[in-house]
């Protein structure tokens, strides 16, 4: 016995010697790094993930878009109806909480395969009888073929779409015209002395077609290019007003493409959906207690419609909304919006849910539209909100040119020592201009945003991302422009992270087909306004 226990109690000791180095190894070392959500999570799963809902490699294929100048014919573009799309499971019998993948590959009207990607592809999940929907993801696998995934949510009959939002001739055409002639829309400035006027265009890049002399306003944007036509009788410091045109940088033949040629969709088959339960519920995590890092670093999809409601995959909604809600919650607390009209409709209904009238100067504001600076203060309930668009380039009707101020300038006139809420927007508007424009704005913005964190450091910021929209008369590769944006932001607010909250708005907009600007789903801003307040309010 002795003799063959040997060997067994000689493992036994090597092993238990092995264990506890191991054992030091891990308790010694320094493993606080490997779980730091914003060092592995942000840096290395996120930004190469792409399932994650802020993708950070839209810039870097920028520069194969802009070797993309012209293209032959509509023919030889993508084409919806010629490629050839496939499930890859029976979708017969599909359980709730499933990932439903497709195979597509591109081909054009020629019926030619390609070999290359670039085009922007969409993939969701809509069922019109339960007012529900689901937008997924796309990964491009640079060879003509595309994976779309996308989850199942809910038990019945939803419709599995595939669409072509842009082609990667779009993209590339258009940027080229946007880093050529800094717009892709140009816009006008109106000079006035003495009952003489004129009228000349205006970029954010002197190289407008037809001018050789240009008057420099960028000092009076706030520091961001902006040109205009020196005009020929009167002088550059004549400038008076300003507003936008229907001149386009671009061709003809290329405002065909970017008209015609985009958002084909198709219905691939309908999924016969069964489970224990009729759908998933929501996220059990309450906003209220969620860290703003985890909303820059959500996965597709954050959340889904089902019977008309909004149901958040992030965290739970935990605010009502009511009057008393409301105001509790933003009592003694400054609340300024800015961006464009779709954050304005974020400002009305709250104002109007607050009894607040709303005024542009000594003016009551009754109209659904305008485009000036705003307040709705009450000064017995300690209430007071203000909405301001965002610098030049903004397309609005004849307005004075000091009708402007950058949102940088705004958020510095917010009180110290006060819990303000700051809620950012960039989007439409910007897309007519270059992604470094874009930056310029974001930037300027973020210095005061940690100008205000220093002096109020209870503040709340928030940043709304790009929706989707997919009406005709717009020029714009809204689906590659919305992902360049989205990777500005993060690497912009990066180091801010912690403190300032991401809203995204691309999964709810393209999973219910939003196609205005403005988004026309029953309630969709009540639910997205309340989806905002819970995180830092709890009624």
């Amino acid at each position: 016995m002795a003799v063959n226990a040997s060997p067994f109690f000689r493992r036994m000791m090597i092993w238990c010697v092995l264990t506890t180095i191991i054992c030091f190894f891990f308790t010694t070392m320094d493993t606080t790094k490997w779980f730091d959500n914003s060092q592995l999570r942000g840096q290395i799963i996120y930004e190469f993930a792409s399932w994650r809902t802020i993708p950070m490699n839209a810039l870097e294929k920028m520069n194969e878009y802009l070797k993309l100048t012209d293209f032959k014919d509509f023919i030889s573009l993508a084409n919806i109806t010629t490629s050839v799309i496939n499930t890859r499971k029976d979708i017969s019998y599909v359980r709730v909480g499933d990932e439903i993948r497709v195979d597509i590959v591109l081909y054009n009207g020629r019926g030619e395969r390609f070999t290359v990607g670039g085009d922007m592809l969409r993939v969701w999940l809509r069922e019109h009888s339960l007012r529900a929907s689901v937008s997924g993801h796309v990964i491009d696998h640079d060879n003509g073929s595309y994976t779309g995934i996308v989850k199942v949510l809910w038990v019945g009959n939803p419709e599995l779409m595939i669409s072509i939002a842009n082609t990667k001739e779009h993209i590339g055409i258009y940027l080229n015209n946007v880093h050529t002639y800094g717009l892709i829309t140009f816009l006008k400035a109106g000079f006035e002395r003495n009952k003489l006027t004129e009228s000349t265009l205006c970029s954010v890049v002197p190289n407008i077609p037809d001018v050789k002399e240009y008057c420099n306003f960028t000092a009076q944007n706030f520091n961001m290019s902006f040109f205009c036509g020196k005009p020929i009788n009167l002088s550059c410091s004549d400038w008076s007003v300003y507003e936008r045109t229907d001149i386009h940088s671009c061709y003809k033949k290329h405002q065909s493409l970017f008209l015609q040629h985009k958002n084909f969709k198709k219905r691939v088959s309908t999924l016969n959906v069964y489970s224990g339960f009729n759908f998933i519920k929501g996220s059990h995590v309450s906003c209220h207690d969620l860290n703003s890092t985890v909303t820059w670093q959500t996965n597709n999809p954050t959340g889904y419609f089902y019977k008309g409601q909004w149901r958040s995959l992030v965290c739970r909604p935990s605010l009502r909304w009511r009057y008393e809600s409301y105001l509790k919650c933003l009592k003694n607390r400054p609340v300024l919006m800015t961006g464009d009209s779709t954050t304005r409709n974020w400002f009305s209904p709250l104002a109007k849910l607050l009894n607040l009238h709303i005024l542009v100067g000594n003016r009551e504001i009754k109209d659904k539209a305008w485009q000036k600076f705003s307040e709705a203060v009450d000064n017995d309930t300690a209430i007071s909100m203000y909405w301001t668009p965002h610098e030049i380039p903004f397309y609005s009707h004849e307005q004075n040119k000091n009708n402007f101020r950058s949102v940088a300038s705004r958020i510095d006139e917010l009180p110290g020592n006060k819990s303000a809420i700051v809620v950012l927007h960039w989007y439409g508007h910007l897309t007519r201009t270059t992604p470094e424009q874009y930056r310029e704005h974001v930037q300027s913005a973020k210095k005061a945003v940690v100008r205000l964190l220093r002096r109020s450091p209870h503040s709340s910021i928030f940043i709304k991302g790009p929706h989707s929209y997919t009406y005709g008369i717009f020029l714009e590769p809204f689906d590659y422009l919305s992902r360049i944006f989205e990777q500005i932001l993060y690497e912009e607010f990066k180091d801010l992270q912690h403190k300032v909250y991401y809203i995204d708005q691309w999964d709810a907009t393209v999973g219910n087909e939003n196609v205005h600007i403005h988004p026309t789903f029953p309630s969709f801003y009540q639910i997205m306004i309340n989806f905002v307040f819970s995180f830092i309010c709890k009624i």
